[in-house]
């Protein structure tokens, strides 16, 4: 055998090798990631047994985070988040709100930075919405993994908008032209709520 077609075999072997080695290590990670998704599943899921509508707001929000994909529709994940805030989810009011003044297809999206679209008059409709939410429930809970580990997360809605009113946003007028806005007034009511909610830790959750 030519020192360049056994070379050639052995190249050729570790490659497989390293593949076979990466598809385990992936297969691995997707084993434990359907274990700890199983976890979240099932505290949600025990929850709508009981008639609790905070197991219909984790169902239409895992749904919305894409880690549940029964609904892809943005209308129909809006409907899921609609029918547990009808039932009596704070929390899927607090969203649907957040949704109506960040202008955002779905309700959730907390990870991401949000702000105000260009139609104001919408953003003011949600704040307007969220406002007297927030006084009641300062924060939204979501199903996560952190660190590979499944916890319930509290996020403080507030800090969504009020860096909006320090920071600034534009209102575009008519002409073409834009005007920056900020509004310090505002900003202490919204930062107020957030500074004072309370955000509790380590709400991990186990088989």
């Amino acid at each position: 055998m030519s020192l360049c077609l056994l070379a050639g075999l052995v190249q050729t072997g570790c490659s497989t090798a390293a593949k076979a080695v990466d598809q385990a290590h992936i297969s691995g990670q997707q084993r434990d990631f359907d274990k700890q998704t199983g976890i979240l599943r099932k505290h949600m899921q025990e929850l709508q047994a009981r008639g609790d509508p905070l197991g219909d707001y984790y169902y239409a929000l895992a749904n919305s985070d894409g880690w549940i994909h029964d609904v892809t529709d943005p209308k129909a994940i809006t409907a899921l988040f609609e029918k547990a805030a009808a039932k009596g989810s704070m929390d899927a009011k607090i969203l649907l709100a957040l949704q109506v003044a960040m202008d955002e297809p779905i309700p959730g999206q907390l990870d991401d930075g949000q702000g105000p679209g260009r139609d104001l008059a919408q953003w003011e409709r949600g704040l307007a919405q969220l406002l007297p939410l927030l006084q009641q429930q300062c924060s939204a809970r979501r199903l996560v993994l952190d660190m590979g580990k499944p916890r319930v997360r509290h996020y403080s809605i507030a800090y969504k908008v009020w860096p909006t009113f320090r920071d600034g946003y534009y209102r575009y007028n008519s002409g073409g032209s834009r005007t920056l806005l900020r509004d310090p007034d505002r900003q202490k009511v919204w930062e107020s709520i957030h500074r004072s909610c309370p955000i509790p830790q380590n709400e991990w959750l186990y088989e």
